[in-house]
């Protein structure tokens, strides 16, 4: 692999599970200075990934080739991270997407007292003598491991906001292949680093832990480190090799992935949504900067895998009804439950009427459809609207609203209830029932 390829590699993988709204590759901080090689921006989240591949060099004595190859691969890294943490940090103005440093992050980052900056060292160019030493690709993790001190070992470079993630290709590679959102991939970052940080550890393979973090439940609640399966070997606990072909071909993984099958309806929505502004298309603020809108796509591209699939699932009970008018349904985040989302799918309109006249009357009826779930849903601090025709509509035209619950008004709140007494929108349901309705 030579260095384009591995840096693309990581590009694609990154793009995949975070987008190019919040992925950003090789920005510089001063004129031709790159500050790292993926920078993720998520909220008050901040992902620092840099990518080194260093050839494993041939000289006689193994020992030569490891120091220098540790020295160009993982110490080279730490320097970077920490540099470019520090200069978010102190200059968050200046960060740039071009190496003449005239194209501003487009995101705004947040105040550094809100940023939880997680760092991440992807040392590639020593697979082949790792498979050769153990019998593996991949790095042995071994929190005790100072300054590369031993062969194929390495530790995490402090903790806290300092705790920087090691990991070689296959550990990468097992990331990326069971974190494919946002929210799973910086949750297993945080848990991973209080497991580690609370005791040694020695990992033969990262991917072994991941695959001991992917089978710590059935996938109907949130996954954590199962700790307690590790023996405690010379006071460290420890992760054997194996783990990771063998969920690789277990029939959980199999299941889990036809389970979760419907959840990437809302990554392809999220990527709708990307494009409908970066192709000019979107019907409510276009004219706004991305920072803008950035908040309430968050909200979504934020939720994990299986809240996906809650929220999936209830776009599909409508999505089967008649199509002959409105179908709307109500549902709630399970990682945030004050975090509400309403389908609202709509029919083929009559012939005659302009594409403008149809998504002002779509917009029109989207707001009101959310000011009653606003009034029945008191407790929601968001209630994120979304547009789509129905299975039968031939037009293309998507929309997306936000209310924010805490701006919640009196005169919003009278003219919810004449929209639900008028027009009977969610009228049979109360404050505690999510359903859908015609």
């Amino acid at each position: 692999m030579s260095l384009n390829e591995s840096e693309e590699k990581l590009s694609g993988l990154s793009r995949k599970t975070f987008l190019s709204m919040w992925s950003y590759e090789n920005p510089f901080y001063e004129l031709g200075k790159e500050l790292c090689d993926v920078l993720v921006v998520f909220g008050n989240d901040i992902i620092i990934i840099s990518d080194k591949l260093n050839r494993f060099g041939d000289h006689p004595d193994v020992k030569v080739n490891w120091k220098r190859w540790y020295k160009n691969a993982v110490s080279a890294s730490a320097r970077q991270l920490r540099g470019a943490r520090n200069h978010i940090k102190n200059f968050p103005e200046k960060v740039f997407v071009d190496a003449k440093v005239s194209s501003p992050l487009p995101l705004k980052l947040p105040h550094p007292s809100l940023m939880r900056i997680h760092l991440l060292a992807v040392a590639n160019g020593c697979d082949d003598i790792c498979e050769t030493n153990s019998g593996r690709k991949s790095l042995t993790v071994d929190t005790r491991c100072k300054d590369g001190e031993e062969l194929f070992s390495v530790g995490c470079f402090g903790s806290g906001e300092d705790f920087i993630h090691i990991v070689s290709t296959p550990a990468l590679d097992a990331m990326f292949d069971s974190f494919d959102t946002a929210r799973d991939f910086i949750d297993y970052l945080v848990r991973k680093r209080e497991a580690m940080s609370s005791e040694d550890w020695v990992i033969h393979g990262e991917e072994n832990l991941i695959a001991a973090y992917m089978t710590s439940q059935p996938g109907n609640r949130p996954f954590f480190v199962p700790t307690s399966i590790f023996p405690l070997e010379d006071g460290a606990r420890t992760v054997h090799d194996g783990m990771w072909a063998a969920y690789l071909d277990s029939d959980q993984r199999s299941s889990r992935i036809r389970f979760w099958k419907k959840s990437y309806l809302i990554d392809q929505l999220v990527e709708d949504i990307a494009d409908d502004y970066a192709e000019g298309r979107m019907v409510i603020g276009l004219d706004e900067p991305i920072s803008y809108h950035e908040g309430a796509f968050r909200l979504l591209a934020g939720e994990s895998r299986l809240s996906r699939q809650a929220l999936a699932g209830a776009f599909h009970d409508i999505y089967n009804e008649s199509t002959s008018t409105f179908w709307s349904v109500i549902s709630e985040s399970l990682d945030d439950p004050r975090i509400h989302y309403l389908w609202l799918l709509y029919p083929q309109p009559p012939e005659g009427i302009s594409l403008e006249q149809v998504e002002y009357s779509l917009n029109m009826e989207l707001a009101k459809y959310m000011l009653v779930a606003q009034n029945k849903f008191q407790h929601a601090k968001s209630i994120f609207g979304i547009c789509l025709p129905n299975r039968d509509c031939r037009l293309t035209t998507r929309l997306y609203r936000l209310i924010d619950g805490e701006k919640w008004t009196d005169e919003m709140a009278t003219q919810a209830a004449h929209f639900e007494k008028t027009e009977g929108i969610f009228a049979h349901i109360d404050q505690v029932t999510i359903g859908a309705v015609r």
